[in-house]
């Protein structure tokens, strides 16, 4: 079947061709089980490098640890086609993207690149929305629009901000509406990671560190639906406040050492590194201030959990993050 969103001019086919590892499962019914489009923006600004399909599918899939891009269309207004912007055509109507947590199996993604909390919506941009909104229409393809923070559970959500509505030149109420306060807890819902909960859409600043911190026990590359953690409670668990001075590593119960220490390292630092790993319960043996195949080992396990695509076994910038963390989590 070829649809009418297929025949617009300024779409691209890039199906298969982003970054992936594996890909969706077929909806339960098909394209007919699709009732929402649902409305989202990058909150990446339109003058960013990163600012591009290419990115947003190697962020889900490295770091969210999706199969493909989450969304099944994006617009982009940085390229412009016959005076439209471009709109990419990312993962087959029939799958079931990440996108809206519980709410994937009925629902449609499209992605308007930009951060509207401060870009403005170009002319180019509304006509795409407009005329991808029509065509999916005349497909059947849907049978409601709502923006990301008027689905279950993401009320919170700084997205998609512009007025999608007006876009679409929607006859009802043209006002967006405003995220909900951040919630103290959070239940997971399909396709939740901590990198996605964290993302900059709402969270006011929460970190990942944060999340690890105020959730011990909690295994973020193994979030199970309908589990319960902590959100806004989350907020500075590991993060200090902007005015809150730094306690010195000196201080801790596990101090960490600074730098990179790999296998052949010797000495203190090597011996502090390996203290913390036992601590975390992540041994590597003696503390004798060695770096060998035990601590190897010890520091590619602990990567494999929070380090997912840095998994090199050495210590470095990003693993001292996480294991200060996961220390702090502990209460050390």
């Amino acid at each position: 079947m070829r649809y009418k969103f297929e025949q617009l001019p300024q779409l691209i086919d890039v199906r298969g061709k982003l970054p992936h590892k594996g890909q969706y499962d077929v909806r339960k019914g098909g394209v007919k089980a699709i009732t929402t489009r649902v409305w989202h923006h990058s909150l990446t600004k339109l003058n960013l490098k990163g600012s591009n399909v290419q990115s947003f599918a190697d962020f889900h899939v490295r770091t969210n640890g999706w199969p493909e891009i989450g969304y099944a269309f994006v617009i982009d207004p940085n390229k412009v086609i016959n005076e439209r912007a471009a709109i990419y055509y990312c993962v087959d109507v029939a799958k079931k993207s990440y996108h809206v947590g519980n709410s994937n199996n009925f629902s449609l993604g499209i992605c308007v690149i930009g951060d509207y909390r401060y870009d403005k919506l170009s002319e180019p941009a509304m006509r795409s929305i407009a005329e991808l909104h029509d065509a999916l229409t005349a497909d059947g393809i849907g049978k409601e629009d709502k923006s990301h923070n008027e689905m279950p559970g993401y009320a919170w959500k700084q997205c998609c901000v512009y007025d999608y509505r007006k876009a679409i030149q929607w006859k009802g109420e043209a006002t967006p509406s405003k995220p909900a306060p951040l919630p103290d807890t959070y239940t997971i819902q399909e396709g939740d990671t901590f990198w996605s909960i964290a993302a900059k859409d709402g969270p006011e600043g929460i970190t990942v560190e944060d999340l690890i911190a105020a959730n011990p026990g909690v295994d973020p590359r193994n979030l199970k639906v309908g589990q319960v953690i902590n959100l806004g409670r989350a907020k500075n668990a590991y993060t200090p406040k902007p005015d809150a001075p730094k306690k010195e590593q000196s201080e801790y119960k596990y101090p960490l050492p600074s730098g990179i220490l790999k296998r052949g390292s010797k000495g203190p630092n090597v011996k502090l590194l390996q203290n913390a790993l036992n601590a975390v319960n992540f041994k590597c043996g003696e503390a004798d201030g060695v770096y060998g195949p035990k601590t190897e080992d010890a520091v590619r396990r602990f990567q494999k959990v929070y380090l997912p695509y840095e998994v090199d076994g050495v210590y470095g910038p990003n693993t001292i993050k996480k294991l200060k963390a996961v220390l702090k989590s502990k209460g050390y």
